[in-house]
């Protein structure tokens, strides 16, 4: 299976459990194993950075390292390895999950009327919004309906990008 680290789900993935600079970390050790100043080489970021992002990930359970004791100095080498059928079920789990949620959300917009002041309160189904007389429960304002064309576009192109990825990966 081939992952791409440059799409912007699994980008998203990994700089969202790895912290700012994952990216090119899982990008610097996705052949071969490096250390973690072979990665601060490639990747210009600190050591310390790079040991913290790489301490996430490994929690995470995506890299594992191999530790060789250097016999003249008694320090520790660690050399990163990653795990691409573990980042590939994380993903797929953490999607199915999305596309779960994201389409009973769709379904709701797509169903309902709803109304909201024009102080972005909170939005109401009608039958809420009919309760209240129309009246905002936060402010008091009246309510309007709403046109939620566009929220049900981008939930639209979500489900679509996820449903892409689940079929590809």
């Amino acid at each position: 299976m081939k992952l791409r680290f440059d799409s912007p789900l699994i980008a998203e993935f990994i700089n969202k459990n790895g912290g700012d600079g994952a990216v090119p970390v899982i990008k610097a050790i996705e052949k071969q194993g490096k250390t973690d100043e072979q990665i601060s080489k490639k990747t210009k970021l600190g050591v310390n950075d790079i040991r913290a992002i790489l301490n996430r990930l490994h929690n995470l359970g995506v890299i594992h390292y191999d530790k060789k004791k250097a016999s003249d100095s008694n320090w520790y080498t660690y050399t990163w390895f990653l795990k691409k059928d573990r980042v590939h079920e994380l993903m797929s789990d953490k999607l199915k999950q999305e596309l779960t949620d994201l389409s009973k959300k769709l379904e709701f917009e797509q169903n309902y009327t709803y109304y909201k002041c024009y102080n972005g309160c909170d939005k109401l189904a009608f039958e809420i919004a009919f309760e209240y007389n129309f009246k905002c429960p936060e402010c008091g304002n009246l309510m309007n309906q709403i046109n939620n064309n566009t929220e049900k576009k981008q939930l639209s192109g979500r489900i679509g990008e996820i449903k892409k990825f689940l079929n590809t990966a």
